[in-house]
């Protein structure tokens, strides 16, 4: 059997034959003439033409748009995007000699540490006005944030978010030691009109009853996080009291509530109802 011939002998004979076919010499002179024959020569391409005709920066020396430098100017216009949330704070003490019950409701300014620097009563009943208002000076909160008003379209810049001054709105129900809400005591009454930029209730509150399986007395504070439209948006059970907590609820989910406005615009806000009930009196 005879062994195949390598590809590589039948390259190299193959070559060879070219190559003594056409000799060298005039394989050079046909490649001299063609050169000669070429009247307008491709240009060499060299390094100056692989660059563009302007200069290429890089990311950093982008400028921001303009409405981001806006937005980051300490003097833009600003709108709050999270109320205060209260941290904690004493509930007040429930007059034990007061005969009736009541109503109060109270404008709490709270600056941007998240300590309370005023507390403006707008619907009062003596004794339990000062006793809410002095519990809550002692509060203490999560101050509101704001933030720079995005043009229309965009998001919040969240480089733009700061602790901001706000206010929060406080009611108080106080229940009469009594099965009956009626009572001989003063009557509530409106001393004032809230601020545009706090939520007021809409509206008589509804005063929670005492339940029948309860003794002695007990107090119960709800947060309600409302929106821009004034409905409530998240209850939160901060103080519970068992026995109570049934009948708190129900009172407060009565409640309806005309929303915060800051600059001309609605904002989120937040309220907390403390309600108090008193063991009614039977002899």
């Amino acid at each position: 059997m005879r062994s195949p011939i390598p590809v590589i002998g039948l390259v190299l004979l193959f070559g060879a034959g070219q190559a003594a076919a056409q000799p060298l010499g005039q394989i050079a002179a046909e490649e001299a003439a063609r050169r000669k024959a070429i009247t307008s020569p491709a240009r060499v391409m060299v390094d100056a033409d692989l660059r563009p005709d302007f200069p290429v920066t890089t990311p950093t020396d982008v400028p921001a748009w303009p409405e981001d430098g806006a937005a980051l100017d300490p003097a833009a216009p600003r709108r709050l995007v999270e109320p205060a949330e209260l941290d904690g704070g004493p509930l007040p003490a429930i007059p034990v000699m007061a005969v009736a019950g009541g109503e109060v409701f109270l404008e709490v300014a709270v600056n941007a540490e998240g300590r309370v620097s005023g507390v403006k009563p707008f619907r009062d009943t003596p004794p339990f006005t000062d006793a809410l208002s002095a519990a809550v000076k002692a509060w203490a909160f999560e101050p509101a944030t704001d933030a720079a008003i995005p043009l229309p379209g965009r998001p919040i810049d969240d480089r733009t978010r700061r602790p901001a001054a706000s206010k929060v709105l406080v009611v108080g129900l106080f229940r009469p030691p009594a099965l009956f809400a009626g009572t001989l005591g003063a009557p509530p009454k409106n001393v004032g009109a809230p601020s545009e930029d706090v939520p007021a209730p809409a509206g008589t509150p509804l005063m929670p009853d005492y339940p029948a399986n309860a003794m002695f007395d007990g107090s119960v504070l709800i947060e309600l996080r409302l929106g821009v439209d004034g409905s409530v948006t998240r209850r939160r059970l901060l103080r519970s009291s068992p026995a109570f907590d049934g009948p708190a609820l129900i009172a407060v989910d009565a409640l309806s509530f005309r929303p915060a406005r800051m600059r001309g615009a609605a904002v989120p806000s937040v309220a907390y109802v403390v309600l108090a009930f008193r063991q009614p009196i039977t002899q």
